[in-house]
């Protein structure tokens, strides 16, 4: 699985570091940091991150509040403002680009994990371009606070009692929440319904024997309830 990748827009280099210290402490990767919007526009571009924690006030021309109005306009990452100010005028100006957060410093490491916690609970009402299927999906296990996942790398869900387990080509993630809850919030069409417990991945299936699916070494049985929704999704040459 990839890391999480933040991309740190801060102009005091000491606050920068001891932030990037922080996030690689819960296994985020600092993909880099830099000190003026102009270069975090084009840090954003280059490095494709999956979160950008910004700096209001910082070098240039541009403050972080104006470099997020172009970033957003182009690309579709969470960010979360840092900023010493809390003044109605600059509060005001930040929710005009929808922040995932806003957090004032100074802050402790605590209050920075639940800000990156909130923005990627939030990140599925972020509207995204093109195919939203290479758009990752973050997981939340015991060891960090989430896990980046291709949704590509998703096989199927089975359902198991009040939990949900999601199972790729190399791990199963168990989840304390339904398995209708995780499909509402994948909210894509290659994955449908096949059985009251099971959800797969359309792309996934290798392919098809009455009523079980297979997928590579792994096979499922399909109900008949369900059949007519996944054959409805598959082209069919005969």
């Amino acid at each position: 699985m990839e890391k999480i990748k933040v991309l740190i827009v801060e102009d005091k280099l000491l606050i920068a570091e001891d932030i990037a210290q922080r996030l690689e402490k819960h296994s985020l990767e600092v993909v880099a940091t830099c000190s003026s919007g102009e270069e975090a526009i084009e840090k954003a571009k280059s490095k494709n991150p999956d979160l950008i924690l910004m700096d209001i006030e910082l070098a240039g021309a541009l403050d972080g509040i104006s470099a997020a109005q172009i970033i957003s306009k182009q690309l579709a990452i969470p960010i979360i403002y840092l900023s010493d100010y809390t003044d109605n005028k600059t509060l005001d100006r930040a929710k005009k680009t929808q922040p995932a957060n806003y957090l004032t410093k100074p802050f402790n490491e605590a209050d920075l994990i639940r800000a990156i916690d909130l923005a990627f609970s939030n990140a599925k009402h972020i509207p995204a371009a093109g195919n939203r299927l290479a758009r990752p999906a973050f997981v939340r296990t015991e060891s960090q606070v989430y896990t980046k996942l291709n949704l590509e790398e998703i096989l199927y869900l089975e359902a198991d009692r009040s939990y949900c387990k999601v199972i790729t080509d190399t791990r199963t993630f168990t989840l304390s929440t339904s398995m209708n809850n995780v499909y509402e919030q994948l909210n894509h069409e290659d994955f449908v319904k096949v059985h009251r417990s099971y959800i797969v991945n359309v792309s996934r299936i290798t392919s098809l024997d009455g009523n079980s699916i297979k997928m590579g070494e792994i096979e499922i049985q399909m109900s008949k309830e369900y059949r007519d929704d996944l054959m409805g999704l598959l082209k069919i040459i005969r």
